[in-house]
């Protein structure tokens, strides 16, 4: 064990040295990549646990919780910052779940308790240990009632026969969530009694935070904090990772301003929200219709449009439902509409064609429901219900340019639609019994519901045939080995091998 460790610190920043002096119940800080926030919460531990009030026996007790949404995350990124600052062989640390470092010197006593969110075993001591502090590590990920519980656990040790709490209270660090986040609308909205939340300046900014510590080298780390070359090796790292990034992703990881993240590959890549989603909202065309596309089973959701003379889409408003039956979800969407909208009649809706079959305990299909609960028409989106056509339908909107003006526009309204396209309606690998990749679908999630009923909405609204017509006039077809046929990149069917004229090599000129 190392019994002699010294570490010295100096905020990294105006910003992180306000987040230190304050005494707020909660306390939490937001800025770009690298801007120091985790090692500030590290040392906030620190400090707190070594101001804490001496019991009895002339110790200061103190314990805390670091929380993460995943057990991977919660090693790679908060436990790795920790152990930068105290070696866990320093004290006594066990990986047992959840993972501790105990921590005693001459007069500290230190627990930190490392627990990640989706470790059952984890949860369970959560809402059973008392606390001193709670750190939230990258906390627009963890739930609102996490952040609930937290509160719920802080202000219960060190007791009075060990001196009693100095201070307690919840710190969170994170990079910028987007504007529907809880951290958002209690930071700029609604700002609870006692609590401060800190916000870091860009990375590009001239009072960037940390940059004497980004990109050092072992030749730079010996020169002066305020060394404008050193400063200038901690700028070029921000310039290096705005660099050909995407602009939304700029904004988040350099700017440090809110904005939109994605999770994993986004269904559609050419989505920007800056280009597509309206930034200062959209009102219904007077005099045009509103035209509706719906999913079905029991998380139904729908979108509500308007398909302008020239081509475009504005997509108005999103209706999006949890555990409600088809006859429930109409009734509701058709008081919905009457309430936002009005002035405007319901021109048609479409659904997926599955909603036209009959189901076994009511003969009449979900199509039939929505015609009768609402008395608008409905009807089944096109022929198909392929997967590669839907989503070949709104990708063809995403990029058509009506002079200037995108062909979807996106009503900030539609937050989960909105967030499904900057990231949260993503895909997922489907193997066989093989273990072979086949292709990747989409994840089903409460994102991909809406996305759903707007792919039936273009569907319906004549975007089907769109894409029906410029296929019949000329396609691209693959050569697929296993089948020993051609077939379209799009389906993955095979062609008509009687409309098949081969060109060269796999690539094919296919006429229908």
């Amino acid at each position: 064990m190392a019994e002699n460790y010294a570490r010295s610190y100096a905020p990294v920043g105006p910003v992180m040295k306000r987040f230190h002096e304050s005494n707020a119940a909660f306390r939490g800080i937001m800025g770009p990549y690298g801007s120091g926030k985790s090692t500030g919460c590290v040392v906030e531990i620190l400090r707190r646990a070594g101001q804490q009030v001496k019991a009895p026996d002339g110790r200061r007790y103190s314990r805390w919780a670091v929380v993460r949404n995943t057990y991977p995350e919660l090693k790679t990124t908060a436990l790795k910052t920790w152990s930068e600052w105290i070696p866990l062989d320093y004290g006594k640390y066990t990986q047992d779940k959840p993972i501790r470092h105990y921590i005693r010197t001459a007069d500290l006593d230190l627990e930190v308790y490392f627990i990640a969110l989706d470790v059952p075993d984890d949860i369970r001591k959560f809402g059973g240990i008392e606390f001193t502090g709670i750190w939230l590590n990258e906390a627009r990920e963890i739930p609102r009632t996490i952040l609930n519980a937290a509160m719920g656990r802080i202000g219960r040790y060190p007791g009075p026969n060990r001196g009693g709490i100095t201070w307690t209270g919840v710190i969170a660090d994170t990079n910028p969530p987007d504007n529907e986040s809880w951290w958002y609308k209690m930071a700029e909205q609604e700002t609870p009694r006692n609590w401060e939340f800190f916000r870091q300046p860009s990375g590009m900014a001239p009072d960037a935070e940390n940059l004497m510590w980004l990109g050092q080298s072992k030749e730079s780390i010996l020169w002066t904090l305020d060394d404008p070359r050193r400063l200038a090796l901690g700028r070029a790292y921000y310039e290096r990772v705005e660099q050909g990034a995407d602009p939304d992703f700029a904004k988040v990881y350099v700017h440090g301003e809110y904005g939109f993240v994605a999770d994993g590959l986004p269904v559609y890549p050419s989505y920007r929200d800056s280009i597509h989603c309206s930034q200062t909202g959209i009102e219904p065309v007077p005099g045009l219709p509103l035209l509706l596309g719906a999913d079905f089973g029991l998380t139904p959701a729908a979108i509500i449009g308007q398909h302008l003379a020239d081509g475009r889409w504005l997509i108005l408003n999103e209706f999006v439902t949890e555990d409600m039956g088809i006859t429930r979800f109409a009734e509701n969407l058709r008081k919905y509409i009457a309430i936002q909208y009005p002035d405007h009649v319901v021109g048609r809706g479409w659904g997926d064609p599955a909603g036209n079959q009959r189901s076994q305990s009511d003969e009449r299909t979900a199509i039939e429901i929505l015609n009768h609960a609402t008395g608008w028409r409905w009807s089944p989106a096109g022929n198909t219900n392929d997967l590669g056509i839907r989503l070949e339908v709104v990708k063809n909107t995403l990029n058509r340019l009506v002079d200037g003006k995108p062909g979807l526009l996106i009503s900030p309204k539609c937050t989960v639609l909105r967030k499904g396209f900057a990231g949260k309606y993503t895909r997922k690998f489907i193997k066989n019994t093989a273990n072979e990749q086949l292709h990747e679908d989409p994840v089903k999630n409460k994102f991909s519901h809406p996305h759903d009923a707007l792919q039936y909405l273009l569907l319906g609204g004549g975007e089907y045939s769109a894409i029906i017509g410029r296929s019949l006039k000329r396609q691209k077809g693959v050569w697929d080995p296993r089948s020993g046929r051609l077939v379209d990149p799009m389906t993955g069917r095979p062609f008509d091998a009687g409309n098949v004229r081969i060109a060269s090599g796999l690539d094919f000129n296919v006429y229908t």
